[in-house]
């Protein structure tokens, strides 16, 4: 699915119609301008949007814009502008969150254009007719369903139970600068729902990444898109965390489960709706450890994010960074950094609903 343009695209597009018919052109050189200029060499250089809009220039350019085959090769990636924030329309298990105002249930991005300040919003699928995402990083979106509830809240964790659940789980990887789905071969069994994060390596086209499972029982379960292989690592959760995680799932509802993912500074940061703490992993030296989570309210896995090296928590009010010692990492500290503007905060929720609520400011 391409993007849709932001709210200043739109209006370039009016602003263009709407002088074309004052702007005097010159029919014999715009006319000729194939015969002079290669259009590929030059469209192969255009940016993704300013390609659209230049193809209202001359109809040679414009015929050569509706070739498939050339867009194909030269826009097979797009990245999306950073920063943008990821709003899940439903979490694992297909459990979508009917809280956007006038009906805008479903998952999607807000861009913010950091030199305009405009605000724009890419759509995605619609949580109620297709699975919703449970985090992104990068752009890459994670998702996992698992189709029988009869499996996922069930009481008793009986061989039969972890067997189905693990069986019917079904993981996924969306990559919102290509539009590509990686569907997720299976991982080994465990009696635990595991933790899961995810590593994105920017460095390379498309973006290469890994998910990461964590559990108390099996160990750490790491999938490299390199190699379409699930990986087993010997290191597991902290004990006092794999064991509140289990005693939480099973006591409140039998699986309920929601992550929150972040990269920062070669760390792995993992947010749960059921945990307390910040979970961290060192990928290179296969190390789980916790960091401390400021108290609040609302959802706090869908409120972490990182932006140049630096870690942020947002609620409806605020947003915090956290500074610590690089030399210790023990030793930190969150201090706030920025206040949300209130026609932005009520842009995006019903303020009724969301007054005490946090912002998800992932991706």
């Amino acid at each position: 699915m391409a993007p849709r343009p932001s709210r200043n695209l739109k209006e370039d597009a009016t602003l263009l119609k709407d002088m074309k018919d004052d702007v005097a052109m010159d029919p014999t050189l715009w006319g000729n301008l194939k015969d002079y200029v290669a259009m590929e060499i030059i469209y192969a250089k255009v940016p993704f949007h300013e390609f659209f809009q230049l193809r209202v220039v001359c109809k040679e350019w414009n015929h050569l814009a509706g070739g498939r085959k050339f867009l194909e090769d030269h826009f097979k990636e797009y990245l999306v502008p950073e920063p943008y924030f990821y709003f899940p329309g439903g979490c694992e298990y297909l459990t979508p969150i009917p809280t956007f105002r006038n009906g805008r249930c479903m998952n999607g991005f807000v861009t913010v254009d950091i030199t305009s300040e405009d605000v724009g919003w890419i759509g995605l699928n619609n949580p109620w007719k297709d699975r919703g995402g449970c985090f992104a990083v990068n752009g890459l979106i994670y998702s996992e369903t698992v189709p029988s509830p009869d499996y996922l809240w069930a009481r008793k964790r009986t061989p039969k139970v972890v067997q189905k659940r693990a069986e019917s789980r079904r993981q996924e990887v969306f990559n919102i600068h290509t539009r590509v789905r990686h569907k997720l071969p299976p991982s080994q069994l465990t009696a635990a729902i595991p933790v899961v994060g995810m590593l994105v390596d920017t460095s390379v086209r498309p973006y290469g990444f890994k998910v990461i499972q964590g559990c108390g029982d099996l160990g750490t379960q790491i999938f490299d898109s390199k190699t379409n292989r699930w990986e087993l690592r010997p290191s597991r959760l902290p004990a006092g965390i794999a064991a509140r995680l289990d005693s939480f799932r099973s006591d409140f509802d039998g699986g309920w489960s929601y992550h929150g993912s972040v990269n920062c500074n070669g760390l792995l940061f993992i947010t749960t709706g059921d945990c307390d703490d910040i979970l961290v992993y060192n990928e290179k030296d296969d190390v789980w450890s916790t960091l401390y989570w400021p108290r609040h309210v609302g959802w706090r896995f869908l409120c972490i994010g990182s932006w140049h090296g630096r870690l942020f928590r947002a609620d409806a009010a605020q947003v915090l960074r956290l500074t610590w010692d690089v030399g210790n990492h023990s030793r930190h500290k969150w201090e706030p950094y920025d206040g949300k503007p209130k026609d932005l905060h009520d842009w995006l929720f019903n303020v009724e609903c969301f007054a005490h609520h946090d912002v998800a400011v992932m991706g």
